[in-house]
C-alpha cells in the first residue's frame, strides 16, 4: 500500500491567541501560574546518559501500559532511570495544574493529545522543534500529534507517544450472508447506507450498524476523519470552528435516516462508550466505527472481520483521528538532554518495533508499519500506514465543546439523530454554541 507525501512538520496555520482554556470539564483553576518554572536551561549535566534519575507522569487508561514498557526497557539498557508515575486519568488535568502552580512537574510529561494545546499555551512544555526537526526519520513521524502540541509560530512542544487511530470494522461472514462482497468494504456514505442497510435485512437482532450515540468523545474520534477527508476539518488551530459546514449536514442525515430506519442498533442511542464495541463482536453488527484498541478483543470473535479507513461522504478521501497521547519535556525540568535521550530513543526504530510492536501496540512511524509483529495483520499494517493522512484537532477549550456530556457536540448530535431534529437547525445551533466556547478571544 503505498502512502501519501508526507506533510511539513511545521504547520501552516497559525494557532490562535484566546484566553487561558480550560482542561477538561474545568482545570487549572488559578495554579497554571508559572512563576519560578524553569525557563529552557538544560540544567544538569550535558551528557545525555549519565546516571541521572528522571520524573515522568503518564495518565492512567490506556497510555500507561506504553509508557510502562518503554520505560522498563529503557531502564534495563541506560545508566539513567525514569521513575515512572500512573496519574488517574479523571484527576490528571488538575494534578498537573497543581504541580505547574508550585513548580513541581516532572521531567517528562505525557499528555492527551487533544488537551496538548493547553499545555503548550500554559508554557508547561519546553520547545523541541529543533530536537524533532533534527531526527534523520522526522518525515516518517506521526506529525499530526506533533503539529497539535505547537504554537502560533509553528514551534514544537511534544513527540508523538502513543497513538490511538480511528477507522471502520466490518463483519466478513454477516457480508456474504447480505449478499455483499465480503472483500468490499464501504467506501462512501451512499455504500455505508447500502451495506448497513442490507446487513440489517438479515433480520433479528442483527443490524447495520452501531454508534456511539451517548459518548462525546467516540463520536469525535470517528466523526472528525470524515469532515477532515471532506476538506471540512472541524478545529484547525488559528480557524475559526466549522461544525456547520455540508460534510457534517451530510454525516447527521447519514445516522439520522440509520436510526429512524431501523438500520442501526437501538442500543446505540444510551452508548456511552463501556460497550463501545460488544455488539460487534458479538457478531450481531455490520459495521462499526472504533479504534485500533478493538484488535485485541477480536482476536476470539469467532467470524471474519475486515478493516476499512473512514471515507469523505463523496468517497473521494479517507482520514484518521491521530489520538493518544504526546511527551513532553516540562520547563521546570533540570534533566533537558537526558530527558530528550529518552524522547529520542522511544522514536528508534528498536523501541518502536521491539518494544512497542511487539507488545501489540501501533508505532508512530509509519516507515515501521510492515515490521515482523505488525505485519502479521495486514489490518494493523493498513492502520500504520493510514496515520500518514491523519487528522488532530488543535483548540483551546477543546474538552467543554467536545469531551462533555452536556456540550454542545453531543447534544447537537443526539438531537438531530436521535430526537430527529431539522438537520439545518441543528446544524445552527452547533456551530453557534460551539464558536462562543472554541473562538471566544
Amino acid at each position: 500500500m503505498s502512502r501519501p507525501p508526507r506533510p511539513s512538520l511545521r504547520p501552516t496555520s497559525q494557532r490562535r491567541r484566546s484566553r487561558p482554556g480550560v482542561l477538561g470539564a474545568s482545570l487549572l483553576v488559578g495554579a497554571l501560574t508559572l512563576t519560578g518554572c524553569g525557563g529552557g536551561s538544560s540544567g544538569g549535566s550535558d551528557v545525555p546518559d549519565d546516571g541521572s534519575t528522571l520524573t515522568m507522569w503518564v495518565r492512567s487508561a490506556g497510555p500507561d501500559r506504553l509508557a510502562q514498557a518503554l520505560v522498563d526497557a529503557y531502564n534495563e539498557s541506560h545508566e539513567n532511570q525514569i521513575e515512572l508515575t500512573v496519574v488517574p486519568a479523571d484527576n490528571y488535568q488538575q494534578v498537573v495544574g497543581a504541580a505547574a502552580g508550585g513548580d513541581e512537574l516532572p521531567d517528562l510529561l505525557a499528555a492527551d493529545v487533544v488537551y496538548s494545546p493547553n499545555y503548550v499555551e500554559q508554557g508547561l512544555l519546553l520547545d523541541i522543534t529543533e530536537r524533532i526537526e533534527g531526527l534523520d526519520f522526522v518525515d516518517d513521524l506521526s506529525t499530526a500529534q506533533s503539529e497539535a502540541a505547537s504554537d502560533a509560530d509553528g514551534n514544537l512542544y511534544g513527540a508523538p507517544f502513543s497513538i490511538d487511530s480511528s477507522f471502520l470494522v466490518y463483519n466478513k461472514d454477516l457480508y456474504a450472508a447480505a449478499g455483499l462482497d465480503p472483500e468490499a468494504p464501504p467506501r462512501d456514505f451512499e455504500e455505508l447506507y447500502a451495506h448497513a442497510e442490507a446487513v440489517r435485512a438479515l433480520g433479528g437482532d442483527t443490524y447495520g450498524y452501531y454508534w456511539p450515540g451517548n459518548c462525546a468523545g467516540c463520536n469525535a474520534f470517528t466523526v472528525f476523519p470524515m469532515l477532515a477527508a471532506a476538506g471540512e476539518p472541524p478545529v484547525e488551530a488559528g480557524e475559526p470552528v466549522q461544525l456547520d459546514g455540508e460534510a457534517m449536514g451530510q454525516v447527521l442525515e447519514l445516522h439520522q435516516r440509520m436510526y429512524a430506519n431501523d438500520i442501526m442498533s437501538p442500543a446505540s442511542a444510551q452508548e456511552s462508550g463501556a460497550t463501545w464495541d460488544d455488539e460487534f463482536i458479538a457478531g450481531t453488527v455490520g459495521i462499526l466505527p472504533i479504534g485500533n484498541f478493538v484488535f485485541t478483543e477480536l482476536v476470539d470473535s469467532g467470524f471474519e472481520y475486515g478493516y476499512a479507513p473512514i471515507p469523505a461522504p463523496d468517497g473521494s478521501a479517507t482520514s484518521t483521528f491521530v489520538g493518544g497521547d504526546i511527551v513532553g519535556i516540562t520547563a521546570s525540568s533540570d534533566h533537558v538532554e537526558q530527558a530528550w535521550d529518552f524522547i529520542e530513543w522511544s522514536l528508534q526504530e528498536e523501541a518502536q518495533v521491539e518494544v512497542l510492536a511487539q507488545a501489540g501496540f501501533l508505532p508512530s512511524r509509519v516507515d515501521l508499519a510492515d515490521n515482523e509483529y505488525s505485519a502479521q495483520d495486514p489490518r494493523v499494517v493498513a492502520v500504520i500506514e493510514n496515520l500518514a493522512g491523519g487528522y488532530t484537532p488543535s483548540a483551546l477549550n477543546y474538552g467543554e465543546v467536545f469531551n462533555t456530556a452536556t456540550g454542545p457536540w453531543l447534544t447537537g448530535l443526539r438531537d438531530a439523530v436521535v430526537n430527529g431534529q431539522p438537520v439545518d437547525q441543528v446544524l445552527g445551533t452547533m456551530q453557534e454554541d460551539s464558536a462562543a466556547v472554541l473562538d471566544e478571544q
